[in-house]
């Protein structure tokens, strides 16, 4: 079997398992969980967790970030 992606033939059961890993772990678990991993971080409600007065001075909260990404996307 030859690997067009990667220019390489598969001829036994290790390449075999080599290129399983790649196509189905690196191109598509591994972006799907970074994807995943970004939408819980925007859509979840983060607010519930308790954090002292220092840390809510020291930046910008979850919230003040969505606002603000969401105003650029509408502008």
């Amino acid at each position: 079997m030859f690997d067009p992606l990667y220019e390489e033939f598969v001829t036994n059961s290790a390449d075999l398992l080599i290129y399983m890993v790649r196509h189905v772990f690196i191109e598509l678990l591994l972006p799907l969980s970074i994807f995943i991993a970004v939408m819980l971080t925007l859509f979840l409600d983060w607010s519930w967790i308790p954090i002292s007065s220092i840390e809510r001075e020291r930046g910008h909260s979850l919230e003040e970030i969505k606002k603000f990404l969401l105003e650029q996307v509408n502008v």
